[in-house]
């Protein structure tokens, strides 16, 4: 499981107020976990290379800050950051946040489904969604996330196959599979 957080940024925020973290350290690490989500569901699992000029775009950190900032983000263990020298004339700067709460499978699940029924929702003429209450559901979503190993990858997988997600009969065609 990703660190993408059920919890509201709120209880987010507090969680890492109580860890020690000032406003501009949080701040940067849910710019970073939020750019990083988008990434992994569009496939990138390797990290974000995302440069300091990004950041001050988004955050209006000064570079010095910024580097600060990570720096004292990673001695915490919140995100790892690895140079790719592969080009020894432009080095690029990968960061990948680390995983700040495991979820149990009980929220994969509901998660998973919140997912499906958002996508059902935005389907014309789709009057039907997943109960989120439905053992059988349930148990063919946690098969799901079995037969994926996690459910980023179940994710990446509903993102790369829209055909099998047209409608609520669709769904439930491709979850019989399970």
């Amino acid at each position: 499981m990703s660190y993408i957080s059920f919890f509201s940024n709120g209880e987010l925020r507090g969680y890492l107020l109580d860890q020690g973290l000032n406003i501009q350290q949080i701040s940067l690490l849910q710019l970073i976990q939020e750019l990083n989500k988008y990434a992994e569901q569009n496939g990138n699992t390797s990290g974000l290379k995302v440069s300091n000029a990004r950041i001050k775009k988004e955050l209006g950190f000064s570079p010095t800050s910024t580097a600060r900032h990570l720096i004292r983000l990673e001695k915490l263990g919140y995100i790892k950051i690895i140079f790719d020298r592969t080009d020894p004339s432009n080095a690029k700067r990968i960061i990948k946040p680390a995983k700040i709460i495991k979820f149990n499978i009980e929220s994969q699940i509901n998660g998973i489904i919140g997912y499906i029924n958002k996508i059902l929702e935005s389907i014309p003429d789709n009057f039907e969604t997943l109960d989120i209450n439905d053992q059988e559901t349930r148990n063919k979503i946690k098969n799901a996330i079995s037969h994926f190993d996690n459910d980023t990858k179940l994710i990446n997988y509903i993102n790369s196959n829209p055909e099998k997600f047209t409608d609520f009969y669709s769904v439930q065609d491709w979850l019989s599979e399970f």
